[in-house]
């Protein structure tokens, strides 16, 4: 078995696409935490300093209500423990797009250079070349959670340190936000196999990984908010964007609410996990039963 999951980690090396990824990941990361370090002074600034930055009114013109809900923002997005993940785990929103396009490469590769009859030569017991993909996806994502993190802490803790604060490295909230950043970034690649099998052709599964992701992050999520604010002031209506894998991402790894009335984290673990299952079982039967001649 290890000689067949540095097989398939051989593949990817043998491309520029590992350290071309490596290397985007790294240079985005260090933008996500600049921005977010930026975003993090606003809110860790005294309360007066904050209201006077954030909105063009003056405070004495604004209503009790007003100046109460941005309290409770900035008390909110202030917290140090939110403050410290969110720095920490900056790299996530390009992170695990890039973890589920490494996983789709690792499979539509041997249909694009027609090796993957060659690879089932080699190991005629499938289960085990699966298990071994399966295997390198997940080392693969580890990897860019790896970089990413790596470079969150360091501009994150360069920053706490400038601004008189800890590190909160011994929160448990903010670990375990680092460590179900790791999780995500699995579960993201498991997702991308998956995809990557269904779907052979190496370009239009690249783009669908890419669009589901922006999608369930962003244009579904803005959905969501709007038919709450127009259509159904319900709470559910909020709480149903944890269905988005990108959405259950971020609700995992959000120390407190990501959003007012949102799931609790191990709502959006239980998402991914079934949005993983789906996409490892998809893709291990279609690739057990699939002719590749």
């Amino acid at each position: 078995m290890k000689a067949l999951v540095n097989s398939e980690l051989l593949k990817l090396r043998t491309l520029p696409t590992w350290w071309v990824a490596g290397l985007a990941m790294a240079a985005i990361a260090v933008l996500l935490a600049g921005w977010n370090s930026w975003q993090a002074h606003t809110f860790m600034q005294p309360f007066e300093d904050y209201l006077a930055g954030a909105v063009l009114t003056p405070r004495e013109d604004m209503s009790a209500e007003q100046v109460a809900s941005m309290r409770d923002l900035w008390e909110t997005q202030g917290d140090p423990g939110r403050i410290a993940a969110t720095l920490y785990t900056s790299g996530q929103v390009f992170g695990l797009l890039l973890a589920g396009v490494l996983a789709v490469l690792l499979v539509t590769n041997e249909y694009h250079y027609r090796t993957l009859t060659a690879t089932f030569l080699a190991a005629p017991r499938r289960g085990r070349v699966i298990t071994a993909k399966l295997v390198a996806v997940l080392i693969t994502s580890a990897g860019l959670w790896l970089v990413a993190t790596s470079v969150g802490l360091v501009v994150g803790g360069i920053f706490l340190s400038s601004q008189g604060a800890g590190l909160g490295l011994g929160s448990g909230d903010v670990l375990g936000a680092v460590l179900l950043n790791l999780a995500a970034y699995m579960v993201w690649g498991v997702f991308g196999f998956g995809l990557g099998v269904l779907i052979r052709s190496q370009t239009a599964a690249t783009v669908t990984a890419a669009a589901l992701y922006f999608l369930s992050s962003v244009v579904v999520a803005f959905a969501f908010q709007a038919v709450h604010d127009l259509l159904i002031e319900e709470d559910w209506v909020l709480q149903a964007q944890v269905l988005l894998p990108g959405v259950a991402s971020q609700i995992m790894t959000t120390p407190g609410e990501l959003f007012s009335g949102a799931p609790a984290a191990w709502t959006g673990a239980v998402v991914l996990l079934a949005y993983s299952l789906i996409g490892g079982i998809t893709g291990t039967l279609l690739l057990l039963r699939r002719d590749v001649t």
